[in-house]
């Protein structure tokens, strides 16, 4: 007798994986007095101006800018030039306008897929073109500035590996979520604070771990009394909201969120920033610092030129102090709330402004 069996298990089965690393540098490329274009002699349709060269990613790039547009009038088209060999490298561009007319702020951005770049000498990306509703807007409409932002990023490629498929499939951890629902649960508080007449209730020991301020309250020789309630002054309750949401689940939703209201954030940033800096919450600090220098524009840089100098936010401040360079957005800035603010609360940086001008 002959008998046979089958076997249902699946097969063994090898795979390969392709890994790459990424460089990534953005060059700030800045427009003063982009509408006295229209009136200069033989700046045309297809005529180019082409930036100083500047490096990112280990090349040496330039920036070919056509005001009247490369093939038609206002459709607003710029070209990428690489300097040198650039080796069959593959890179991934985004050319960004942030336009500013005092008030309101207008991005638009172009990203390009993967591009290889030849080995022949220099090599041109030339297909960013700005069709007319954003570029004659950027550079005829509005007050005499704007700002392209060209990011780039290098794909750096490592040798292909292989291995075995493992039997054992792990989770990824979602710590900070189990956090946050612990927060949002009240579950086991034993803290309660009292903002502005809202209370939060909390735990002492997740709030004395990711605070050094906390911990001192809680467990240090000032320690306050179990069923003594904080009181924090000087916070409005939604700031503390924020703030305790990041200590539970390290991500500021309001910060990070894609097409938020942008006035919102940036003052949710300041004040963030603030209660980050007083709380010593490092991380949230600078995810504020980050947040602010991406909203910059001529309403909020004096402000945040303030807090910047209060809170010792050193990059921040620079970039606050380069935004102001050009004398006609100094002059836009002059004229805002913002400013009277500084020069009240930070006079010495009046000087410094003034100084840091004329360099």
């Amino acid at each position: 007798m002959s008998s046979s069996a089958v076997d249902n298990r699946e097969p063994e089965t090898d795979h390969s994986a392709w890994f790459a690393e990424t460089c990534t540098g953005s060059h700030l490329l800045n427009f003063v007095g982009c509408n006295s274009f229209e009136g200069i002699e033989g700046i045309g349709v297809g005529k180019c101006i082409t930036s100083g060269i500047f490096t990112l990613c280990g090349y040496n790039w330039t920036i070919g800018f056509y005001p009247k547009g490369k093939w038609s009038l206002y459709d607003l088209a710029f070209d990428l030039n690489l300097k040198g060999d650039a080796k069959g490298a593959r890179f991934m561009i985004t050319m960004t306008l942030l336009c500013q007319n005092g008030r309101t702020p207008r991005v638009c951005e172009h990203p390009s897929g993967a591009v290889i770049l030849g080995t022949n000498g220099s090599s041109c990306i030339s297909n960013f073109v700005f069709e007319q509703n954003h570029s004659r807007w950027c550079f005829i409409d509005c007050i005499n500035y704007s700002t392209v932002r060209c990011t780039i990023t290098k794909l750096n490629p490592l040798n292909k590996t292989s291995c075995k498929p493992h039997p054992f499939a792990v989770q990824p951890s979602n710590l900070n979520e189990q956090l946050a629902c612990l927060l949002e649960r009240g579950d086991g508080t034993d803290v309660s604070f009292n903002v502005n007449g809202v209370t939060f209730d909390a735990h002492k020991c997740v709030l004395a771990t990711r605070s050094p301020v906390f911990r001192a309250q809680f467990f240090g020789p000032m320690k306050v009394k179990m069923n003594e309630s904080i009181e924090i002054k000087d916070m409005k309750p939604s700031v503390f909201k924020s703030m305790l949401h990041f200590i539970y689940s390290d991500s500021v939703a309001e910060l990070e969120e894609a097409g938020g209201n942008r006035d919102a954030s940036v003052v949710l940033a300041q004040h963030l920033l603030v209660a980050a800096d007083w709380f010593g919450l490092e991380r949230l600090k600078q995810l504020c610092e980050r947040k602010m220098y991406e909203l910059i524009d001529a309403n909020n840089v004096a402000t945040t030129l303030t807090l910047a100098e209060q809170h010792n936010c050193y990059e921040l401040k620079a970039a606050c102090m380069e935004f102001n360079k050009p004398p006609e957005v100094f002059a836009i800035v002059a004229q805002t709330e913002g400013f009277d603010h500084m020069i009240r609360s930070c006079p010495a940086i009046l000087q410094e402004l003034h100084q840091f001008n004329v360099s």
